[in-house]
């Protein structure tokens, strides 16, 4: 067995024990020698017994542990970051189970001296078990899953997702880990995906480099989550300037006119009763258990608002400079204005 692994599986994980458990095992099966990789599980702030799993598991590759305070996400890879000994790192979410040749298809992407970074398949999978709104969950990324897979796909700042990502270690040490900034959910991945583009990385999909992800998030969760996002996306603007015309935050009004004055005047409310955004989420997973889910629109409309409702409060948190400032002027617009005006 060597010295030293040659590729890292850095795990970042929040609350999932069980998820937690199916990756690690999965982890078992692979194609590449036990010795060669090593799996890194950074708990961020789990309180439903993960670390103590994980010190009991039994498995032939070398594990190990760090565990802190819950910091989000990009704090959880960074603590991973700090233990890994490969010289190639594996970014993988706990929520997903490797395929046997995950770490071989991934380390072979990244000889010495190599400036990219890999970004593996993803498809979600669901049992009947699943929430409702996994299946939007599902049939939205993998359509995405399905155009990466295009011949000749350019890769955009909003392609990439970081779990099941690849790079050379010290290609992401040398820009300093995953931003901190980020530590609500969101878009610290869109990030890394900016900063690794600046400092020449290439992009790349290798579809076999394939884990497939479970999904066990509610409509509430989505929603949060959601919100969440928009905040995110403001603190993402704030940093890359530049790249504001990339983003979601450059098309506020993408959809239909009739329901583009409806989103406005919720925001409005919104803007003056916050608690009104709970208000919605309760009232959208009930509609949701009355059958609404099966609208073609449903989804859409209540993850829109629910982005936006984030992207305001975020606005609101600081004074809006450039196109942000526009941003936030466009966001204060009425119902009868974009009725009349798109």
């Amino acid at each position: 067995m060597p010295e030293q692994p040659s590729v890292s599986v850095l795990i970042p994980s929040h609350q999932r024990r069980e998820s937690l458990r199916r990756a690690l095992l999965a982890l078992a099966g692979q194609s590449a020698e036990p010795g060669s990789y090593e799996v890194v599980v950074s708990i961020d702030g789990s309180t439903d017994g993960s670390e103590e799993m994980v010190a009991s598991l039994d498995v032939p590759y070398d594990l190990r542990v760090t565990a802190g305070p819950a910091r989000g996400r990009a704090a959880a890879c960074n603590s991973a970051l700090a233990l890994a000994r490969g010289e190639v790192l594996i970014v993988l979410d706990d929520d997903m189970r490797a395929s046997p040749a995950l770490v071989e298809r991934h380390r072979s992407h990244h000889p010495r001296g190599s400036r990219r970074c890999v970004v593996g398949a993803a498809p979600i999978e669901l049992d009947s078990a699943s929430p409702r709104a996994a299946r939007h969950a599902r049939a939205k990324f993998n359509a995405h899953l399905e155009r990466l897979a295009r011949p000749g796909h350019e890769f955009t700042a909003r392609d990439f997702y970081s779990g099941n990502a690849s790079l050379r270690t010290e290609v992401l040490r040398e820009l300093g880990g995953f931003s901190e900034s980020f530590a609500a959910y969101g878009n610290e991945d869109v990030d890394l995906s900016l900063r690794l583009r600046q400092s020449g990385v290439e992009l790349s999909y290798d579809a076999e480099a394939l884990a497939v992800q479970a999904y066990e998030k509610d409509l509430r969760a989505l929603i949060r989550d959601t919100a969440q996002k928009g905040q995110t996306a403001v603190i993402l603007a704030r940093t890359h300037p530049a790249a504001f015309g990339e983003l979601k935050l450059a098309n506020p009004w993408d959809g239909s006119r009739p329901w583009l004055a409806v989103r406005a005047l919720l925001l409005r409310l919104t803007r003056h009763l916050p608690a009104l955004r709970r208000g919605i989420a309760a009232a959208a997973a009930v509609l949701e258990r009355l059958g609404l889910w099966r609208a073609p629109l449903f989804y859409r409309a209540v993850l829109d608002y629910a982005f936006w409702a984030g992207v305001g409060a975020e606005l609101r948190e600081s004074t809006p400079e450039g196109e942000l400032e526009r941003l936030a002027t466009e966001l204060r617009r009425g119902p009868i204005d974009l009725l009349l005006h798109r």
